[in-house]
């Protein structure tokens, strides 16, 4: 097989290929030529450009979370790695395995005015899992070896103990186009698998404490987990003494959870608080969306907090943590969740009740909304497909999706690592491309406009559906108590804008669509929904004064209901 003729790019191909790694994006450039040769010539790694490193590495990244594979992420020397850094920091919390692979100029060029040349080795620590600089000069077979061993070491850091990227730099020589049918491979190191498990004694007291205490909370964070985590959570929630919570991005709803928090919570007060603070918190998932309930916790101080989380230490997001169990918690609930014994307490009957209340409270107040970014979500939310995916951008679309129920059969994600706005529409479409299912991304203008070079691909997934929510600007400052109080500084945290999203849309000649009331919004749903050749867009404006003042009387409402 013809591949490059430099040994660092060619057994970097190799050994993706033999370790499953079947998937690369690349951005085009002249120092990473190497690499280019080595995995676009190969014939089972697919491989596919996108121009601007940015928008690339968000689309490996939601590749990489629907694939739960590793995908390698190319680009060439200087500020070109710099660019893929936001989509590494997400993967490095959101905890999707990237494979970032840089091509630099020879260390002796550094710092003497050689163009595309930076200080390039370990320059996306510390938000990588592992940082690898490759030799340059491989004289003999001592060095091919210990080039190989990193190489190895390499992918296999992007999976275990847990996922996450990976940063790769090598450094090239010229002529860098050059290829070779002789290419002497070396060893692939296989990875064995292993799991880690509660210690007996640790489990015979976590499930005594669980069966004593009268009040035991829950609480999922960002997540796809298994059918058999969702049943012991389930009979776990069953428990008397025992309140689950979750949110959208948890991915785990049943009707015996607690899954619209911030509406829930908005019916804590002080006559029923002590009976609603836990004694016990258990943890587990990546970042909580939802403000209200962190300070609701840090507050209540719970007498124990426990984290499950096979890698994280020390995860206080609380401000209680008591406990540190270092196994997954698929492993920490299947060894206790079905030993628990109920007691007397009515803990979780007390959560369930405030959420019922609560929710009738929302059914009856969005009857009489008026046309906002609230009445446009509840609609959003019952339109949405059954079997299909859904990305929230980041921020207020996050947050509104945890005031409703949710239907069955979707899952829900968003770039919630970092929370940052940059690349949400390039994480939707890396998405939608790998998993070939209906996806809607549900976004504002702002964090459309900013990441609007994700259509600059010819990689788009026709069962990509936008909804670009359109109040003006970053609509959010306008709720956070703080920027609303003085106008003349506002618009430096709104950023309002005169960008035209209906030629922005068409200048992709994607179908666009407008609503801007609720008959042009259901008509608009409708053709957004219909099959298209390309990801479809319906833009919908609504009023910048008008959304934030109903949203804080709906919590104001609510907390008198």
């Amino acid at each position: 097989m013809t591949t490059s003729d430099h040994f660092a790019a060619a057994e970097l191909a190799r050994l993706c290929v033999e370790k499953g790694v079947r998937h690369a994006v690349i951005s085009p450039g002249s120092r990473n030529a190497p690499l280019i040769v080595a995995f676009a010539g190969h014939p089972d790694i697919h491989c596919l450009r996108v121009i601007d490193e940015r928008s690339a590495g968000f689309f490996a990244l939601g590749m990489a979370q629907q694939l739960r594979a590793p995908v390698v992420l190319i680009c060439t020397s200087g500020s070109a790695v710099l660019n893929c850094a936001p989509a590494v920091v997400e993967a490095f919390y959101q905890r999707i395995p990237l494979l970032v692979l840089s091509a630099d100029r020879p260390a002796e060029w550094t710092d003497q005015g050689e163009g595309q040349t930076i200080r390039q080795e370990h320059v996306l620590e510390p938000h990588v899992k592992d940082s690898f600089q490759l030799p340059r000069v491989m004289r003999d077979d001592l060095a091919r070896m210990h080039c190989g061993r990193m190489i190895n070491a390499a992918i296999d850091a992007t999976l275990l103990p847990v996922p996450g990227p990976v940063h790769v730099n090598v450094p090239f020589d010229e002529p860098l186009y050059g290829t070779t049918n002789d290419h002497a491979p070396v060893r692939t190191i296989a990875q064995a698998l292993t799991e880690q498990f509660v210690l007996p004694e640790m489990a015979r007291w976590a499930i005594a404490q669980l069966s004593s205490l009268p009040k035991v909370m829950v609480l999922a964070g960002q997540g796809e987990w298994s059918d058999g985590l969702k049943r012991r959570l389930q009979r776990l929630a069953s428990l008397p003494q025992v309140a689950m919570l979750t949110e959208a991005t948890s991915n785990l709803d049943d009707p015996g959870f607690i899954t619209s928090i911030d509406r829930t919570i908005a019916g804590v007060d002080a006559d029923n608080e002590n009976g609603l603070r836990p004694d016990l918190l258990i943890t587990f998932g990546g970042a909580v969306v939802s403000k209200r309930i962190k300070g609701l916790l840090r507050r209540w101080r719970p007498e124990q907090h426990w984290h499950v989380d096979v890698a994280r230490r020390h995860f206080d997001t609380y401000q209680s943590l008591t406990h540190d169990f270092a196994v997954g918690p698929e492993v920490f609930f299947a060894q206790v969740a079905d030993q628990v014994q109920g007691n007397a307490s009515i803990y979780g009957e007390a959560w369930r009740m405030v959420a019922s209340r609560t929710r009738e409270a929302h059914d009856r107040l969005l009857k009489n909304t008026p046309f906002s970014d609230l009445q446009v979500f509840e609609v959003l939310n019952a339109r949405i497909p059954t079997d299909s995916d859904v990305h929230l951008s980041n921020s207020t679309p996050a947050r509104y999706a945890q005031l409703f129920d949710r239907k069955p059969g979707i899952r829900w994600y968003g770039n919630r690592g970092t929370s940052g706005i940059e690349g949400c529409t390039s994480t939707a479409l890396g998405a939608a491309f790998a998993s070939g299912r209906t996806t809607t991304l549900i976004t504002g203008d702002i964090a459309f406009c900013h990441d609007s070079n994700a259509f600059w691909n010819e990689h788009l997934s026709p069962g990509t559906k936008v909804i670009v929510i359109d109040n003006g600007g970053g609509n959010i400052f306008r709720f956070i108590e703080g920027p609303d109080k003085d106008p003349g500084l506002l618009e430096w945290f709104e950023a309002p804008h005169t960008r035209d999203i209906e030629k922005l849309v068409k200048s992709y000649d994607l179908p666009y669509f407008q609503a801007s009331d609720m008959t042009t919004l259901k008509a608009g749903l409708d053709a957004l929904y219909a099959e298209h050749d390309r990801p479809a867009v319906l833009h919908i404006i609504t009023d910048a004064l008008t959304s934030p003042k109903v949203l804080r009387d709906y919590f104001d409402q609510l907390r008198t209901s």
